[in-house]
């Protein structure tokens, strides 16, 4: 209309397309809230989210201390809070649904415990020394006194292992060693890892045994196998625990069969042992008979079953005479006398 002020026009863009349109059309107006709520949708939803916390059901520390960060995770802040004192190294501990429940309201956290079985081990990290370290570290400082030859150390009970905070190495020192050569004992004493840091210092006694070599069976054996050299391989025992019903020798195994199950690594008795019957009664063995340079040999049936070296009746098939025997091999025996 002529006078009248031009109405101003706005530009929306809808899906790629572009209109034109009078700002006081209602249509607009509804186009633009519908806009200002989707992108409201789209920022709250780009938001970062809250992780969610949970604890660690095995935790492993090298601290003396255990801190928050050590059973819960997904925490924001504070992962480094002071708990309470740690294992000893090389121990754990138990922290139950309860204790875990009580850490977690004290310290304003939003978790609580799905069941009563919910746990965190925590494990304290350690340098471990073996029984077997220390058994070489007392020999070579025996055999600098002069004890040499094949014998094993008694190491009491209790220091079996030594344990050592996990950035200590596996190593220790022999500061003072007595040996009474006479009655087979020695007094060690020993610093970990080292004379100069001995984290770990005390003293032990035990004995010397001298040692020896003896056949075991590498797997448990049934009664009715026969022992082959396949079988066999050699241990170290004290001295002491060999005696006279105790096999010394490869060369008595082979060939015999348990009476019974003989477990493998273990010294085996003669009263374990019995021969394998190598001919059965009714079974056709040969039998010879040597008289100077003559040497004769014959089919005969056992009337006894028999081990090597057992003494069985065998018969005279032909002639039926009946004579004794001693079996030398398999389906095999030697006349011993008529």
């Amino acid at each position: 209309m002529k006078g009248s002020k031009a109405m101003k026009q706005v530009k929306i863009s809808i899906e790629g397309r572009h209109y034109t349109a009078c700002p006081c059309n209602p249509w607009i107006a509804r186009i633009k809230r519908a806009m200002t709520i989707s992108s409201m949708l789209c920022m709250i939803l780009t938001l970062p989210a809250h992780a969610t916390i949970g604890i660690k059901e095995n935790s492993i520390i090298t601290d003396n201390t255990i801190k928050l960060g050590d059973i819960f995770y997904g925490l924001e802040y504070e992962e480094d809070r002071i708990l309470g004192a740690a294992p000893h190294p090389g121990d754990d501990m138990i922290l139950d649904a309860r204790t875990l429940l009580r850490v977690a309201k004290a310290v304003g956290l939003d978790w609580r415990p799905t069941s009563n079985e919910q746990k965190v081990r925590i494990s304290r990290k350690a340098t471990v020394i073996s029984k077997e370290i220390m058994n070489s570290r007392i020999k070579e400082a025996l055999q600098a006194k002069g004890v040499y030859g094949d014998y094993a150390l008694q190491i009491p009970a209790r220091y079996q292992e030594i344990i050592l905070p996990y950035d200590q190495s596996a190593s220790l020192d022999i500061t003072d060693l007595s040996v009474d050569t006479a009655h087979k004992n020695y007094t060690a004493t020993i610093a970990a890892p080292s004379a100069d840091n001995p984290i770990q210092n005390f003293t032990i006694s035990g004995t010397i045994q001298p040692v020896v070599k003896v056949p075991v069976l590498l797997e448990n054996m049934a009664r009715g196998n026969i022992i082959t050299e396949k079988d066999i391989h050699l241990i170290k025992i004290p001295e002491t625990e060999f005696t006279r019903n105790t096999i010394g020798a490869a060369e008595e195994l082979i060939g015999m069969s348990p009476r019974r199950l003989v477990a493998a690594g273990r010294p085996i008795q003669f009263t374990d042992l019995v021969a394998p019957q190598i001919i059965s009664r009714g079974e056709l063995v040969t039998i010879l008979l040597n008289n100077g340079p003559l040497s004769l040999s014959t089919q005969v049936k056992a009337l006894e079953s028999g081990a090597k070296g057992d003494i069985i009746r065998v018969v005279n098939i032909s002639s039926n005479q009946a004579l004794q025997a001693q079996i030398i091999g398999k389906k095999q025996v030697a006349v011993i006398s008529n």
